[in-house]
């Protein structure tokens, strides 16, 4: 009895206040950056040099407009003095240079759910470096899960991009970018972070909203889409663990691709640590949960 009781609170205790149980999360890509060729390299896989891949792969899955985009770099490159390094490991990104405007995607749909975009039931999170915190306005790299028309029809031919856009996902529509970090949208609060769901009307402009509170060095960004409900689906936007944001996606059509966007503003940051996960339906903490209490009342029933 004793052996079983631990085991049910061991399991009843990975479960959130949300309903989510953290030990089903099913990691699908995870990235360090530490198997790229770093020292300044580009990450682009479609420009020559050390990092370069086909496009939709085996290999490096990046790919960005007008490339070098982000490169691949040590301790020391885009933060300020005297700060820690990588995240993890010896290697992180950052911009080609300030004011770049440097953007690198990954296409989720082709690499990860035959070429069917995700609706819902993932997380993306992953590290992002802060060089002045608060007040500057020149700082403005942020994360996003987006959903680009281009990225579809290449992901249907199982392909990262079409060859006629050059690795250029702008040049189509873009029905959503659910987007957080630092950006300067007209009413930008530069004490604070920015979070954006395209479509939304009750923020700033674009559907950009002031969240949190900007701080220098390492932050953890998250975003969550809970259960597919085509426009109503829940976005859930979080820094260092706290929850800033929760929105409607606004669009039925889901998500497609990882956006990094570095040097969009005269102060360059830095990424690192990636990953991207299927996540648990709320209703499965209230299952384990149940399936708990019956397995304690059988016990309880066979004990002599």
């Amino acid at each position: 009895m004793r052996r079983i009781s631990f085991a049910v609170g061991a399991l009843l205790a990975l479960m959130l206040s949300n309903g989510r149980v953290l030990a089903l999360d099913t990691v699908l890509y995870a990235d360090g950056f530490e198997s790229f060729a770093g020292g300044g390299s580009p990450l682009d896989a479609n420009t020559a040099g050390p990092n370069q891949g086909p496009n939709g792969g085996p290999g490096n899955p990046w790919f960005g407009p007008a490339p070098p985009n982000l490169r691949v770099v040590g301790a020391g490159a885009g933060i300020s003095s005297g700060a820690a390094g990588p995240h993890g490991g010896t290697q992180m990104l950052t911009a080609s240079a300030a004011s770049d405007f440097d953007q690198d995607w990954f296409n989720l749909a082709n690499r990860l759910n035959s070429g069917a975009n995700f609706t819902g039931d993932v997380k993306l999170d992953w590290y992002f470096y802060d060089p002045n915190g608060a007040g500057d306005a020149n700082y403005r790299d942020y994360a996003a899960l987006g959903n680009y028309t281009i990225a579809s029809t290449a992901a249907a031919s199982s392909l990262d991009y079409t060859e006629a856009s050059g690795g250029n996902l702008n040049g189509g529509a873009v029905s959503q970018r659910l987007s957080l970090g630092a950006a300067a949208p007209a009413g930008f609060n530069s004490n604070q972070y920015q979070a954006r769901v395209v479509g939304a009307t009750d923020g700033l402009v674009g559907g950009w909203f002031n969240v949190g509170s900007r701080s220098v060095g390492w932050h953890e960004g998250t975003i969550i889409l809970a259960d597919p409900n085509g426009a109503s689906t829940t976005v859930s936007f979080y820094i260092d663990g706290i929850n800033v944001l929760n929105h409607a996606i606004m669009n039925s059509t889901g998500v497609n691709v990882i956006e990094l966007n570095d040097g969009f503003g005269s102060t360059v940051g830095n990424y690192d640590d990636i990953t991207f996960s299927l996540t648990p339906e709320p209703t499965s903490a209230c299952m384990l949960a149940f399936a708990a209490t019956l397995l304690i009342r059988r016990r309880k029933r066979c004990a002599p």
